[in-house]
């Protein structure tokens, strides 16, 4: 992972459901790109008006390096805390 993206995702907080647009900006992809990445590995999106949000039992289940990602970068905020 480059710099970049180590320094959003860890920014990111552990949370029950994210906007396609936090996911998108923490992972420094085009959020019509996360969109088609997230549908092709079948994550049921919730949308009310404009806003899509994934919540994090998806991610877990079914793209797992994203939640990896933002496991590890949780467990180094609290590490870099300590």
């Amino acid at each position: 992972m480059s710099r970049r993206v180590r320094n959003t995702l860890a920014r990111l907080p552990i949370k029950a459901v994210y906007t396609m647009g936090e996911l998108a900006r923490a992972s420094s992809i085009e959020r019509r790109k996360l969109r088609r990445l997230l549908e092709r590995q079948g994550v049921e999106m919730l949308t009310s008006g404009r806003i899509s949000y994934v919540p994090l039992s998806e991610l877990e289940v079914k793209v797992r390096p994203l939640w990896e990602g933002i496991k590890a970068a949780h467990a180094l905020r609290g590490f870099a805390r300590d």
